[in-house]
């Protein structure tokens, strides 16, 4: 049954063929079962094998490009995806590289303030300490 339908598939690329290829190769037309099956002789027959057999050849390439060519299409866009996702995260990496530098400028001043207040904090008890020296000097003389 399954051999059939290759048979008959034969028969109508032959037909095919037998208007696209050449108009010189004529079928013998034979009557079986009040069925027509065309034939043709050896040397027609292994011409169109031949024609048949170089069109699959080229269908095969025509396939193998396709899929070349889809692949090709593919990587591309996969390569262009990355490549945004990448600048993207190169833009991520600048703006937080800018608030850390803000950060540490903030922390910077934060910590020399700090400095200051200490140091006018020791000045202020020397003062204080130094004032307390002489008050008690003072008390204690008179």
């Amino acid at each position: 049954m399954h051999w059939m339908k290759k048979l008959i598939l034969l028969i109508g690329c032959l037909l095919w063929t037998y208007t696209s290829i050449s108009q010189d190769l004529q079928p013998i037309v034979q009557d079986l079962n009040n069925k027509k099956y065309f034939c043709f002789d050896l040397s027609q027959s292994k011409y169109l094998a031949k024609r048949l057999e170089f069109s699959l050849y080229q269908d095969s390439i025509i396939d193998t490009l396709q899929l070349r060519n889809y692949r090709w299409q593919y990587l591309t866009q996969k390569k262009d995806t990355i490549i945004f996702k990448l600048e993207r995260k190169v833009e991520n990496l600048v703006v937080i590289q800018d608030n850390d530098e803000s950060h540490i400028q903030e922390l910077n001043l934060t910590i020399k303030r700090q400095h200051k207040q200490i140091k006018r904090g020791k000045l202020e008890r020397w003062f204080f300490g130094g004032g307390l020296l002489i008050l008690t000097g003072i008390i204690i003389a008179q």
